[in-house]
């Protein structure tokens, strides 16, 4: 049995309340939000990626990237993914559910699941309306670096469901295209440095921890390059 969610009545109905708005794109399974899973999960290396949308009684993902199939939504009780909505500000981890399990889901819903790691989504206001997360049937460890970069994803994720929310229908097929393109570009890049650093037989070697830096370095130039792309799309919005 889990635990009694940490969240008040209060807090839970200010956090529906500023989700509201963003409902009507649960059924917009648009190409952007599934190259950022798409791109999440390349940049940490990990067979599943989500960009969720918490609602009262069930999670919604308009971006899924997961070898295994799973559902498009579930019901909020059995999902993991909306954990990070209890803890805003915080990027959540557990490297290894089976050791030390999560207490708000039920041990059924994660029992094939190790690793899980994620961030809220946030609005500009600050009430949690979903997460970004990543997930490994394996155990690993998330560093800090890489809690930074999945932060900075979380954050670009809640401007592009700003940004599509804003956009008239004759504005966004021109600024999804050439977030689109920056994004198609990005995964070309860390998939070659990923790609490299399988090579090496151990991830201890000289060459090896080059890769590992050098693709450190990639994520943040990544990110700032698709920030740049979104925030010259909200600038063209601007001047209607």
């Amino acid at each position: 049995m889990s635990a009694a969610l940490p969240i008040s009545a209060a807090q839970e109905a200010m956090r529906l309340q500023a989700l509201q708005p963003y409902k009507a794109l649960q059924g917009i399974r648009n190409e952007v939000f599934e190259q950022i899973a798409q791109l999440v999960a390349m940049l940490f290396a990990t067979p599943m990626a989500q960009v969720s949308l918490v609602d009262a009684e069930e999670v919604i993902y308009p971006g899924n990237v997961d070898s295994s199939g799973l559902a498009t939504r579930l019901a909020r009780k059995d999902c993991i993914c909306a954990v990070a909505v209890y803890r805003p500000d915080t990027t959540t981890v557990f490297s290894d559910l089976r050791i030390q399990p999560c207490e708000w889901i039920s041990l059924e819903a994660q029992q094939d699941i190790a690793f899980y790691a994620s961030h809220p989504i946030q609005t500009t206001d600050g009430q949690p309306i979903g997460s970004l997360c990543v997930l490994d049937k394996k155990p690993r460890t998330f560093k800090a670096d890489e809690q930074l970069v999945l932060q900075r994803m979380a954050s670009l994720t809640m401007r592009l469901l700003d940004l599509e929310l804003l956009a008239l229908p004759t504005e966004a097929p021109a600024l999804w295209a050439a977030i689109n393109a920056r994004i198609d570009l990005s995964l070309q890049r860390i998939e070659t440095l990923t790609a490299l650093a399988r090579w090496e037989v151990s991830a201890e070697t000289t060459t090896a921890l080059a890769y590992q830096a050098a693709i450190q370095e990639e994520r943040l130039l990544i990110v700032q390059d698709i920030e740049y792309e979104v925030e010259i799309a909200f600038s063209r919005l601007s001047r209607r």
